[in-house]
């Protein structure tokens, strides 16, 4: 069996950033459209009539019509040990992250509980599309270690890092300026090498 994927649809593909609503230069549309994929890279894209002859015969072909098919999003501003609060209510921001952030945050000490949140949230990412993302983690190392574990395994590109709090915070959210340093440069040397 080949290694070889073709997904066919309609196909938006982005090529720069738009100098405004009617800049048509900046993307690329086929109405009838393939993607093929070969050892999880892509290797061609366009109309499907010119990217199936470049095709394997026996590749497997996926057909997404009438279906939009379109690189993966990007979120560049996330916070990870946040998704168990989203859409939580408070009338003020210290009132949110008093009653509902800081106390779900405080349970990212726990390196388990921190791997079944990340496990989650990637789910949740990738449901809705995005693929790369900045994300915060909590200030616990353990929350960092889990986002960029959860991610490698998921062969995903992700920017992250623990959060430093060293004040205005419950203790269970709270970090020193050392323990954050020593922390962030062990995680450095760990997923950045």
């Amino acid at each position: 069996m080949s290694s070889e994927k073709l997904l066919r649809g309609r196909v938006l593909s982005f090529l720069d950033e738009p100098d405004g609503v009617d800049d048509a230069s900046v993307y690329t549309y086929s109405e009838d459209g393939a993607i093929l994929i070969r050892d999880r890279l892509i290797v061609a894209s366009g109309e499907h009539a010119e990217v199936a002859l470049r095709a394997a015969a026996d590749a497997e072909v996926v057909d997404h019509r009438p279906n939009l098919l379109m690189p993966g999003f990007i979120d560049t501003h996330i916070h990870f040990p946040q998704v168990q609060v989203i859409a939580s209510w408070a009338d003020q921001l210290l009132d949110w992250l008093n009653t509902y952030t800081f106390p779900e945050e405080t349970k990212f000490a726990d390196p388990g509980h921190s791997a079944r949140i990340a496990s989650v949230f990637f789910d949740e990412l990738l449901r809705h599309g995005t693929t790369t993302a900045a994300a915060y983690c909590s200030v616990h190392k353990a929350s960092a270690e889990a986002f960029f574990g959860e991610a490698e395994k998921r062969n995903l590109r992700m920017i992250g890092g623990k959060v430093m709090m060293d004040r205005n915070a419950p203790d269970g959210v709270c970090d020193t300026p050392q323990s954050g340093y020593d922390d962030s440069k062990a995680l450095i040397a760990e997923w950045h090498g």
